[in-house]
């Protein structure tokens, strides 16, 4: 049997760009392999869990794999449990703007004789958009999201400002891949918002 591939990857040619100037911090970077969305949590003999967990892990630790060690977070453990919040990139106070792009994998009917490959894809298949059932984008940002609490920000609710689009892949065999820019929120940048 063919070794399977994994969930997410990050490929040799993809770097985290990081921008660590005073007010303008930022950080970009792409995770290889097809979106994913939020499941919603559920529940099962009493007890409340998160189905998405795995996956979320997956997401986490591949940024962290690729992720300067000095951006990694510092957990300080003070013996109070209750404020043992980790030191990140991005402190609580901060007010974040993040992009995301969700670049989905092909289904293998936009391919020649179905068969996922570059330069493989067939003339009349979709360019960029395609309305099939691979979720909400909205669930998709709440993925990412959630994966980068305590990782990059102290917590998702810091993110003030959300752009995102999902669109078809149309790099190499075309699997997928989440780009991620989370920059600091200035007033030059509301004032482009509104």
């Amino acid at each position: 049997a063919l070794p399977s591939e994994p969930a997410y990857w990050i490929d040799e040619m993809d770097n985290v760009a990081i921008n660590d100037d005073g007010n303008n911090r930022r950080i970009k970077f792409t995770i290889r392999g097809n979106p994913k969305v939020l499941v919603r949590h559920r529940t099962a003999r009493g007890f409340m869990y998160n189905p998405s967990k795995a996956s979320q892990d997956l997401f986490r630790d591949c940024l962290l794999e690729a992720l300067p060690q000095e951006y990694h977070p510092i957990i300080i453990d003070s013996g109070d449990s209750d404020s043992d919040e980790p030191t990140v990139m991005f402190p609580e106070h901060e007010f974040l703007k993040l992009s995301l792009t969700f670049r989905m994998k092909r289904p293998n009917n936009h391919f020649i004789g179905s068969k996922p490959g570059p330069g493989r894809l067939k003339p009349n298949a979709p360019l960029k958009y395609y309305n099939n059932r691979s979720g909400d984008v909205d669930n998709l940002c709440k993925f990412v999201m959630d994966s980068l609490n305590q990782v990059l920000y102290a917590d998702d609710r810091q993110v003030v400002c959300l752009n995102a689009i999902k669109v078809l892949d149309s790099d190499g065999d075309c699997k997928g891949s989440t780009d991620v820019e989370i920059s600091v929120l200035n007033d030059e940048d509301e004032n482009n918002i509104m």
